[in-house]
């Protein structure tokens, strides 16, 4: 039903974080709190998607196992 992202997929979208956010830092320092709070969260779920799959359906599925 969901499509599982190859290896090469989840290093370039890893890769791309990282380099994200090395690059926003100075620009985030400057931003409120709340602001800093919702780009890392925002940087937080691209990093841990590893399907076309949602991360909470995914987890109330192994939750159910």
């Amino acid at each position: 039903m969901y499509t599982q992202y190859s290896k090469f997929n989840i290093t370039f979208r890893r890769v791309f974080v990282v380099l994200a956010g090395l690059l926003s830092l100075p620009v985030l320092l400057l931003l409120p709190v709340n602001k800093r709070t919702r780009m890392g969260s925002f940087l937080h779920r691209y990093w841990v998607q590893t399907s076309a799959q949602p991360l909470w359906l995914k987890k109330i599925e192994q939750g159910l196992k």
